[in-house]
């Protein structure tokens, strides 16, 4: 048996519902992406397919046997009552490979910018007939943001008519930017961020090989999201935060470890870790900050609003790596200068 790990409320919330008989026919899964809504609508939705089995959860929770039929065709993308929509491959090799290995083998500039009308069309198939071997038959759209407009209009003829038995779990990133007749016709389900200790049981499950110091750094960097961590674990995360936390603590006042940093950076092949670093080192100038004692708030400010503006313009902008590393290589020191100060 699998248990879904945090967002208890969440699974209270459907459990209840589920219980009393009251159960939904449309879910928006709300909340910032990298929560692990999309892990919980396909809880869910194993849940709702073994329904019929007759196994009763022990708690409010999901409590899933991983070895049954249903468990068994969903890891198999084949179970009859089932279908995830999701952006399909841009060519018909990147979309094959989509069918055979799932989306998830696909990377981002691999799929198509949205989910098609014809996707969504293609869904009526499984409305006409019952359910073939669950009493529920259930659809997960991830993520419904990425509809296009004409596929929203078509899949709120389904919501406005659901089919019979039928549950539509809808992930959303933007649910205020959905349209305002599909929200009306959905229940909202809110996720938050995980705690350090869901976030430590998470990460530990799916990346055993972490050490102690890597499974910290990613905790951190994750701020509650474990999608978020997952893509810093490639970045070797815990060696630049060593080195950002040494300059802040140092000032790094012969500029080694700032060239240092600059350089591990700069090249094309550290795009990933460069990406990983410009998201991170405002966070961290923050919590050094707030960890420091007598230092003057307002100046302290400043050099945050400096890293997070250069943070988020050096790629739309295609800044010089090296050049922006360095930089705020420099403003990580002035904390430690404005320390000593202090």
């Amino acid at each position: 048996m699998t248990s879904f790990i945090g967002h208890d409320k969440a699974q209270r919330v459907f459990r209840q519902s589920f219980d009393k008989g009251t159960l939904h026919h449309a879910w928006i899964l709300a909340g910032p992406k990298g929560l692990g809504k999309a892990g919980f609508a396909k809880q869910a939705a194993q849940f709702l397919l073994d329904s019929n089995t007759g196994l009763e959860a022990k708690n409010d929770g999901f409590d899933l046997n991983d070895q049954s039929q249903s468990a068994k065709l969903l890891a198999a993308r084949s179970h009859p009552d089932f279908r995830l929509v999701q952006r399909g491959g841009k060519t018909d090799k990147e979309e094959r490979k989509a069918r055979e290995e799932g989306v998830g083998a696909l990377e981002e500039h691999e799929l198509k910018r949205n989910i098609s009308i014809a996707q969504i069309r293609d869904l009526q198939s499984l409305f006409t007939t019952q359910a073939s071997i669950s009493t529920y038959r259930v659809v997960m759209i991830d993520a419904i943001d990425d509809l296009e407009r004409g596929g929203a209009n078509a899949l709120l003829k389904n919501l406005e008519e659901p089919p019979k038995d039928t549950v539509f779990l809808l992930v959303s990133h933007a649910p205020e930017r959905l349209l305002p007749t599909i929200r009306s016709r959905c229940q909202i389900l809110r996720f938050d961020p995980l705690d350090d200790e869901q976030m430590r049981r998470v990460l530990s499950g799916i990346a055993p090989e972490l050490d102690e110091s890597e499974l910290s750094a990613l905790i951190a960097a994750g701020e509650g999201s474990p999608g978020r961590s997952l893509q810093y674990i490639d970045a070797g995360l815990a060696e630049l935060e060593a080195l950002a936390r040494e300059i802040m603590r140092t000032g790094d006042k012969s500029n080694q470890v700032k060239s240092d940093l600059a350089r591990k950076l700069s090249l094309k092949a550290a795009t990933p870790r460069y990406q990983a670093f410009l998201a991170r080192a405002p966070n961290l100038m923050a919590q050094h900050i707030k960890g420091s004692g007598g230092m003057p708030k307002s100046n302290a400010i400043d050099l945050w609003r400096e890293a997070s503006e250069l943070a988020s313009m050096a790629s739309p902008k295609a800044l010089d790596n090296q050049a922006v590393i360095f930089r705020l290589g420099s403003l990580m020191g002035s904390l430690a200068q404005r320390d000593e100060r202090a």
